[in-house]
């Protein structure tokens, strides 16, 4: 994981030196299934199917709770992040990332899938993570954005 570190030698912490705790959520509904949904989920891979302006490609190793994907970003960089929780009986599932080139640490990703009719989900994506109040913002942005990019193309 990345983490970041505000020293201090005898002055005070500034506000943008502080990490702070964020949570970003995004539910949508779409035209898919629940079940066929929840499986692109917990295969974890293929993430460059929902993301393709974004992710080159995904390798994936292992399967179930504790697999691990390799996102190769567009233009360089790379996140790795692991399967950390499935619920298949309440379609719940969490991830980590343990390593990225955003400014970001302690990342927890959560997808819920919900069955609103017998062709149509609701699906929740929540980031938890944490980031130095300088990048608030930027990374609030950015992380909203994905969580509504990767939903809306789960029906390809």
């Amino acid at each position: 994981m990345v983490f970041f570190l505000a020293i201090s030698c005898g002055s005070k912490t500034t506000n943008k030196n502080k990490m702070g705790k964020i949570e970003v959520i995004t539910t949508n509904e779409i035209e898919v299934k629940a079940d066929i949904v929840w499986q692109k989920l917990v295969a974890f891979g293929g993430t460059e199917k929902f993301v393709p302006n974004l992710i080159e490609k995904v390798t994936l190793k292992g399967s179930g709770a504790g697999a691990i994907r390799n996102i190769h970003l567009k233009g360089g960089g790379e996140i790795i992040e692991k399967l950390t929780r499935v619920d298949n009986t309440n379609r719940h599932l969490e991830f980590t990332i343990l390593s990225t080139p955003m400014p970001i640490s302690n990342y927890t990703g959560i997808f819920k899938v919900k069955e609103v009719t017998q062709n149509k989900c609701a699906v929740t994506f929540i980031s938890k993570y944490q980031t130095l109040a300088q990048n608030r913002d930027k990374m609030r942005t950015v992380i909203k954005e994905f969580q509504e990019t990767f939903i809306s193309n789960l029906d390809k």
